[in-house]
């Protein structure tokens, strides 16, 4: 079927607001497998939430990342302000494909080594530490964990990766929150993305003076080597995104699995007392709830059918993957999917962090950062939510998190050692 021919009213609607992203997961999976769809601004896509329709498109050898393959945006049929075509046209690691992709993945993934993220161990577990101090500060009152917590810890990992003086951090998380706030103004918006080029451009520079062990440097390095793989430009991009993905993934990994914990508190006695990990706990959130909404684009560089489905992509259609929706396949995870049960028996690994030659290379540094804060916040306090109401949703077709995440703290009492 081609998209362009697909009546209106066969068209299933992707909320760009993603008010119930779960529900309409639900409803995705049971139109098929892979239906054709109509995001914001009239954009047709193919759209699925099927596991396994999900992994033969992102693993497929016929569809591409580079919106070159894009027919409709190539010939200028897509709205020039679309909130979307940031991300989907950044220059880069991202959108690329093919030895480019690789040249450009293998440089990143030389300076973002599991030495340096193994590194960051002991920044972590101090800043956990120093976050955990903060909250103390507010027992018994209410506290937005979410960006005391779950958004403060990646955002000053992230910059001690990059090499970012604390004081130059505190304008980069200012004005990173601007550009992903749902409720910034579009001029807040535009000035918080002015804001963090100017920090990142004015890291750039600084390094180029005082190189020293951070990731800034290493990239900077091969960017002024002899056979130079990134331009300026592509530096800059590059950094900003990591910023997005190492921080706004983590942010939303720590806070919605917060969120299930205290929804389901016996699964913290059952962390607390080791009958689950919590390695099991991260996993069990990136699959039922995890950080993202959607992957955007892959496009079919040929007529393809995809298997399973009995749908031919004609060359130059986009699909997209809806992520949150995949964790809950009956089909993948059982039919207790929709259960939040960190001991289970998965069957099929999660997309959370993607898959394919685009697997997200910082999901190491996601995981570590994960792990810790929410062993060390349970340990440490008792959260109560059960009088807190329900949270704002980030309108966003990438992200899948509250915008806030309140809660009442109370001191553990200390066990004594036996």
């Amino acid at each position: 079927m081609d998209l362009t021919a697909c009546p209106d009213n066969e068209l299933f609607f992707l909320d760009p607001h993603a008010a119930d992203v779960l529900a309409e997961g639900r409803r995705l999976r049971a139109r098929g497998p892979l239906v054709p769809a109509v995001l914001e601004g009239g954009v047709r896509a193919w759209a699925t939430g099927d596991r396994s329709v999900a992994e033969a498109v992102l693993g497929g050898r016929q569809f591409r990342k580079n919106p070159l393959h894009w027919n409709d945006l190539q010939a200028g049929k897509i709205p020039k302000d679309l909130g979307i075509l940031e991300f989907i046209t950044m220059p880069g690691l991202l959108n690329e494909d093919g030895g480019r992709h690789r040249e450009l993945r293998g440089l990143v993934s030389k300076a973002f080594t599991p030495a340096r993220v193994e590194a960051l161990r002991p920044q972590i577990d101090h800043t956990v530490e120093t976050l955990l101090d903060e909250l103390r500060t507010v027992l018994h009152g209410r506290v937005d964990l979410r960006h005391a917590y779950a958004y403060e810890l990646p955002m000053r990992i992230i910059c001690a990766l990059f090499g970012l003086d604390f004081s130059a951090s505190e304008a980069l998380a200012r004005d990173y929150a601007a550009m992903h706030d749902s409720r910034s103004s579009p001029e807040d918006v535009v000035a918080g993305k002015a804001g963090v080029a100017t920090v990142i451009s004015g890291l750039i520079a600084e390094k180029r003076d005082h190189p020293g062990d951070d990731l800034t440097s290493a990239l900077i390095n091969a960017t002024d080597s002899e056979n130079a793989v990134l331009d300026e430009g592509l530096l800059i991009a590059t950094l900003m995104l990591f910023l997005f993905a190492g921080h706004e993934t983590t942010a939303n990994l720590i806070t919605n699995a917060i969120k299930a914990l205290t929804d389901h508190p016996g699964q913290i006695d059952a962390m607390r007392a080791d009958v689950v990990s919590v390695d099991q706990v991260v996993e069990e959130t990136l699959r039922w709830n995890g950080p993202i909404n959607t992957i955007m684009f892959r496009y079919a560089a040929a007529d393809t059918t995809v298997p399973g489905t009995g749908v031919t992509v004609l060359a130059g259609e986009p699909v997209v993957i809806c992520v949150a929706a995949t964790g809950r396949d009956a089909a993948a995870f059982g039919p207790s999917a929709d259960d939040y049960a960190p001991n289970r028996d998965i069957v099929a690994q999660h997309l959370a962090f993607g898959h394919g030659v685009h697997y997200c290379i910082g999901a190491p540094l996601a995981r570590m950062m994960a792990r810790t804060a929410l062993i060390r916040l349970f340990d440490v306090f008792e959260l109560t939510r059960s009088k807190e109401p329900a949270a704002d949703r980030i309108h966003s077709y990438s992200s899948n998190s509250d915008t806030t995440l309140w809660a009442q703290l109370s001191l553990r009492p200390k066990v004594a050692p036996a």
